[in-house]
């Protein structure tokens, strides 16, 4: 016991000697302990950061392209259909078929601003189409490769009929008309477009229409054109489906997405 209390004795007075002989080397090696800690600490952060990013990466699926864009698509068409069908909904089945909830006008801006919210939703992802006729139109100016073709159409497909039956099961209590039955020239026109004209007069009419959608589309992004920022591509390509779904709806509904139609 003695011999360890004249140890302590010495350890103490020998760090009293230093201090008198280098006041500052205890300052520095506290400060010294701190930077270390304070590395330490950032090489923690970087760790979790870079960690953070790896597992980004991987959900957005940047290694791989296809897969995303076709995500991209995928849940752009459910959005658009949900959007679109569910105000065709609102209007055809609001207050029993008396139209109480919303107008001709209601239905135009809704499938305008749907294609905003499908747009916003699927174009970071992809090309943001949601509709295979402009997919189709995009392959043929050089904007998409052929091959991806298949692989877009079928996932916006696949993404309307999820929509769409998003919107049958949400609104089915409503569905009173016909003895809850979907039929065509009624509430069927929720989800299928309802021709009041010759086949020739409709498949005219909607050339037309889908010929004003694509070029429109191509016009609004072209980087040579007007140059409008990314940003503004959803809102301007929305206002344009308003106008066209509020110009060209008589003949056949303006049918302008395969995907849906």
């Amino acid at each position: 016991m003695k011999h360890i209390i004249h140890k302590l004795s010495l350890i103490h007075s020998d760090y009293f000697l230093l201090n008198s002989q280098y006041p500052n080397i205890i300052e520095i090696d506290n400060s010294y302990r701190k930077a270390s800690r304070r590395i330490n600490m950032v090489s923690c952060a970087e760790k979790y950061a870079n960690k953070q990013h790896i597992i980004a990466d991987r959900l957005r699926l940047t290694s791989s392209p296809l897969v995303r864009a076709c995500l991209g698509e995928f849940m752009g068409s459910i959005i658009l259909m949900i959007f679109g069908s569910g105000v065709l909904a609102q209007v055809i089945l609001g207050d029993h078929g008396r139209h109480a909830h919303g107008t001709f006008i209601s239905i135009s801006m809704g499938w305008g601003f749907a294609v905003y919210m499908a747009v916003m939703f699927s174009g970071q992802c992809g090309s943001g189409h949601c509709n295979p006729a402009v997919t189709l139109a995009a392959a043929v100016v050089g904007k998409l490769p052929f091959r991806r073709i298949p692989f877009y159409t079928f996932f916006q497909i696949l993404g309307a009929f999820l929509g769409s039956l998003v919107v049958f099961a949400l609104y089915q209590y409503a569905n009173l008309h016909d003895n809850g039955k979907l039929l065509v020239n009624s509430t069927g026109g929720i989800f299928v477009t309802n021709p009041s004209a010759s086949h020739l007069t409709c498949f005219l009419d909607q050339i037309l229409g889908t010929a004003l959608l694509t070029a429109g589309a191509f016009a609004i992004t072209d980087p040579n054109g007007w140059k409008l920022p990314d940003y503004l591509h959803p809102l301007h390509l929305a206002f344009m489906v308003y106008a066209i779904v509020g110009c060209f709806a008589l003949n056949a509904g303006a049918a302008l997405n395969p995907a849906r139609d």
